[in-house]
């Protein structure tokens, strides 16, 4: 997904997400977001440490998949890594 951020640093994610509270981690060079705030809170105690530990445990699963495919596990790796609550 590519947005354009405008003039006042704000960027569209989608109507589903219009008017719900949600948390922004910056997490490295990127942002994770989520409206758990107890997730917030723990991707941020844990920053990239928990990024890259996902994607190297990934790599070691898959090979080398193609980009997509990792933003994909690694967001799947993370909410497993760092929630018991179950995705809805």
């Amino acid at each position: 997904m590519l947005g354009k951020v405008d003039e006042w640093g704000r960027i569209v994610i989608g109507r589903e997400y219009a008017g719900r509270r949600l948390y922004v981690v910056k997490v490295g060079g990127g942002f994770f977001i989520t409206p758990d705030k107890q997730l917030a809170e723990r991707v941020r105690s844990e920053g990239i440490r928990a990024v890259l530990d996902a994607y190297y445990r990934l790599l070691d699963v898959v090979g080398e998949p193609a980009p997509e495919e990792v933003e994909r596990l690694v967001e799947e790796e993370i909410w497993r890594g760092v929630s018991s609550t179950l995705r809805s």
